[in-house]
């Protein structure tokens, strides 16, 4: 229904070009340190809208596979995508991919002049870079196959570089052990692995477009603070949990459509220019949804006791603030006593 809801079909069945945003979030049961669902998210990068929403249980990682993609779908992906065997099968099927490599967890190839594929030190490779940009052949493999591409490298200015030396050196330390050269090298270039020619998308344009994947993450901060997402008040694999993330997913369809058909004229799109952000918008029509519901489904008094114990404090090592025992049999001698007036 979900699929329906968000036009799926649709945009499957195109084959055009289209740019997607794809990332994911993470949801946890009351009470839980760590992740209990995961949130599979895409965008349209252009018009900013839902393409599709799965959730899995906290046991499914990110991958390319959870999606829908077709030929001339361009993704643009973070570091948690660095998977061969997902990104290999989507560019051999005709998409593409803008993805923030990380060297650390996949290796890239070039030919090593004797037909065969040599893996790129990227310390060395980094450092004979100098502080320049540069864009790279390489090859991207998985089992027999290998797909051509380019990685873009762009130098931190100075200041973030050091920052994030720092940084590295500090996760490092926090797990007991010293940085590597390799590590601190790489924490100071941005890296973008794309499968587009570069004669179509050179590095300073690579740059700037992976930054406008940030939209995807204010999308979900949307879903999380207008529509209370990521506040499960279940328990995992339980019927109310998947009730209630499909009802919240449900919740954040009807308000894009209500949107786009009641503003078409003022949701502007990244191609162009911009005078507002979906934000006011979606938290308007959110409250005008749930005061919607709450006139068609008012509160009923057989449901009191049901609906007390739902909003009731869930048990904790620390209880609720009392008066003093004392100060309570005092009330109590005065009430008996009809000096009261508490």
């Amino acid at each position: 229904m979900l699929s329906g809801v968000f036009g799926l079909e649709q945009v499957v069945e195109s084959g055009s070009l289209s740019f997607v945003v794809i990332d994911g979030s993470t949801i946890q049961e009351p009470g839980a340190t760590e992740t209990t669902y995961r949130l599979h998210i895409a965008i349209d990068l252009i018009n900013l809208r839902l393409r599709q929403v799965e959730v899995s249980t906290d046991k499914v990682g990110e991958s390319l596979d959870h999606y829908a993609l077709a030929s001339g779908d361009v993704v643009l992906i973070d570091r948690g995508y660095n998977q061969p065997k997902s990104l290999v099968p989507f560019i051999d099927r005709g998409g593409d991919i803008v993805l923030r490599y990380n060297a650390h967890s996949m290796n890239l190839y070039e030919d090593d002049g004797q037909g065969g594929m040599m893996k790129i030190d990227w310390e060395k490779r980094l450092q004979s870079l100098g502080k320049q940009t540069g864009a790279i052949p390489v090859y991207l493999c998985h089992d027999k196959k290998r797909i051509a591409c380019t990685l873009h490298a762009v130098p931190l200015p100075a200041g973030k570089a050091a920052q994030a030396r720092r940084k590295a050196k500090l996760r490092a330390q926090n797990k007991g052990r010293m940085a590597r050269e390799k590590t601190l090298v790489l924490s100071e270039w941005v890296l973008i692995l794309t499968s587009v020619p570069v004669e179509l998308l050179d590095t300073k344009t690579a740059a700037a477009l992976y930054r406008v994947r940030w939209q995807v993450e204010l999308v979900i901060k949307r879903m999380k603070s207008l529509l209370a997402i990521d506040q499960l008040r279940a328990r995992k694999d339980s019927a109310l949990a998947e009730l209630y993330l499909h009802g919240k997913l449900l919740y954040a369809a009807v308000t894009e459509k209500i949107a786009q058909r009641c503003f078409a004229r003022a949701l502007t799109k990244l191609d162009g220019p911009r005078e507002l952000t979906p934000w006011r918008l979606y938290k308007t029509i959110a409250e005008d949804i749930k005061s919607g519901l709450n006139a068609c489904f008012p509160r009923q008094k057989r449901f009191d006791r049901d609906y007390l114990r739902a909003v009731t404090e869930r048990p904790r090592k620390r209880s609720l603030q009392c008066l003093p025992e004392p100060i309570t049999e005092l009330i109590q001698q005065c009430r008996i006593l009809e000096v009261s007036r508490v």
